[in-house]
């Protein structure tokens, strides 16, 4: 087998595709390097594509790069100038699926997503290379506008990966909710009912009417039982604890000695979304949780004496 080797460029020399010798300072080969860079990050996007069809959009673009980097390098060879209105299409297809929300978009949302604005970004600093090539006639006009349509499909494609990357996740989530209630570890409207039932039942023995909220482990309501006489502000109050309890996974009396000045979480306290006192407690199932209870209406110490009560009951019931 032939060395991958050959010596020829190390004195700072290399060839262009008609043989001519140039510089490795020669801005069609720093250009060509710019575009091997970008095309070395998209097999990582590929890679991490979420679905089938973007594997083949970033395989194109790909190709597209190599073609380019051989127009670049053509020396005297004649060769025509790739045409971007092939670019133009794909786009708008992306586009028509995924459209851009008008804002700037910080990349991270996926894996895949992130490696095709990695991409882009080179394409980008390419293109700055590529206008010393079009003021020396090196490159034809519709070359530069390739490059140019190149970092625009990019962003699209980009898009389209984080797209489909949130699709995917919520669909996991979705089917999981659906396993675990097949499997009985779910928070189902029944198992909810039973526990307000409890709730209430306590509530009644302390003489103190609330409110209780039941929520899945994502945080979403699924019953909410009002007691005759509970405070107006308790049905705003007890589904915040629950959520709170279900997404921070601990219970909201927890929560307020680490908000305390000084804690792990000080400030959170200020967070719209947070209820950072006691009433609210997460629900587990083989280790997950899997819903939350949120109670209010009394005390702080009634309304962690209602839940604390009724998520014993989940506890004894309904935990496989």
């Amino acid at each position: 087998m032939a060395p991958i080797y050959t010596r020829g460029g190390d004195r700072g020399t290399t060839r262009l595709w008609d043989g001519t010798v140039v510089t490795k300072g020669d801005f069609r080969i720093a250009l060509n390097g710019t575009l091997d860079e970008a095309n070395s990050v998209l097999g990582l996007a590929k890679s991490a594509s979420p679905t089938e069809a973007l594997k083949e959009e970033v395989t194109f673009v790909q190709k597209a790069l190599m073609a380019l980097m051989a127009y670049v390098a053509r020396g005297k060879k004649v060769q025509e100038p790739p045409d971007a209105r092939e670019l133009e299409g794909r786009i708008d297809a992306l586009q028509a699926q995924w459209p851009a929300q008008g804002r700037f978009v910080l990349p991270g949302d996926s894996l895949a997503g992130s490696a095709v604005h990695q991409a882009r970004a080179i394409v980008r600093r390419g293109e700055r290379t590529a206008l010393k090539l079009l003021d020396e006639g090196l490159l034809d006009e519709e070359a530069y506008a390739y490059i140019n349509r190149l970092s625009d499909f990019l962003y699209a494609l980009a898009l389209a990966c984080d797209g489909e990357a949130f699709v995917a996740r919520v669909t996991a989530l979705v089917l999981e909710g659906e396993r675990r209630e097949q499997d009985g570890k779910g928070l189902t409207l029944a198992k909810a009912k039973d526990l307000l039932n409890e709730a209430e039942a306590e509530a009644d023995r302390i003489g103190v009417p609330m409110v209780v909220a039941a929520v899945d482990g994502a945080g979403d309501l699924v019953a909410l039982h009002r007691m005759d006489g509970a405070l107006p502000a308790s049905i705003d109050l007890a589904p915040k604890k629950a959520r709170t309890a279900a997404r921070l996974r601990m219970t909201t009396e927890a929560l307020s000695r680490l908000v305390q000045p000084g804690a792990p979480l000080y400030g959170l306290a200020s967070d719209p979304g947070l209820c950072c006192f006691g009433g609210g407690v997460p629900l587990e199932a083989s280790g997950e949780t899997v819903g939350a209870l949120g109670v209010s209406g009394g005390s702080v110490e009634e309304d962690q004496l209602v839940a604390g009560k009724s998520r014993d009951v989940w506890d004894s019931l309904f935990q496989s």
